[in-house]
């Protein structure tokens, strides 16, 4: 064994042989060592030599860094002979058609024109609500038979083949001389008009002509 050094390392203060301090600058003495030679070259080369246990420390370092390095290596190699085994499955994507485009539905309403109600040609008309022209066929007091002889006489122009033939009251007519049934054919817009069905119809009933009605 090597016995302690006769000076302090640090400062060059001489030194007793069981002296730990140096008694000047309180450096801790250099302990014995095992490795002498080691010692002596490292206190040649670099200065003070921090003593044996460096070397347990290095040697644990090594030690640590080794198994460190083992199990970094046995993680990825587990790693990639898993990822190896591992199959995922994925089912190809389907794009499903477009949808056929929604044809709005329009419904269209049809309206009917319900047909005028036309008399039957052997039923006498009303006279319409406005004002016009006609043939007058005859005149017959409405006092006493009156009514029974004015649809007697539409009638049988109805027979003849007459069409539009009506009886108006002449009292309710302001172009009309007041108490008569007056039996009529025809209701038409013009006195022209009116003239020229009335000439049709004088083969027929001879005293006919065209007369306005107005309210």
């Amino acid at each position: 064994m090597t016995a302690r050094p006769d000076a302090c390392s640090t400062c060059g203060a001489r030194a007793e042989p069981d002296q730990e301090y140096c008694l000047e600058c309180g450096s801790r003495l250099v302990p014995l060592r095992r490795f002498s030679a080691v010692g002596r070259a490292w206190e040649r080369r670099l200065g003070r030599y921090p003593g044996d246990w460096i070397w347990v420390s290095l040697l644990l370092l090594l030690v640590a860094a080794g198994s460190a390095t083992a199990g970094i290596v046995a993680a990825r190699d587990t790693g990639t002979a898993s990822g190896a085994k591992t199959i995922v499955a994925t089912s190809p994507v389907v794009t499903a058609p477009p949808a056929p485009p929604v044809t709005p539905t329009t419904t269209t309403t049809r309206t009917t024109a319900q047909p005028r109600r036309q008399p039957k040609p052997s039923e006498p008309i009303a006279w319409p609500a406005r004002d016009g022209f006609t043939v007058v066929l005859a005149s017959i007091p409405a006092r006493g038979t009156g009514h029974a002889d004015a649809e007697a006489k539409a009638k049988d122009a109805l027979r003849r083949g007459l069409r539009e033939v009506g009886i108006l009251t002449s009292d309710r007519f302001a172009s009309l001389h007041p108490g008569y049934l007056v039996v009529f054919a025809g209701v038409y817009d013009t006195l022209d008009e009116a003239q020229t069905a009335a000439r049709r119809t004088l083969s027929r009933f001879p005293n006919a002509y065209a007369r306005e009605i107005t309210r």
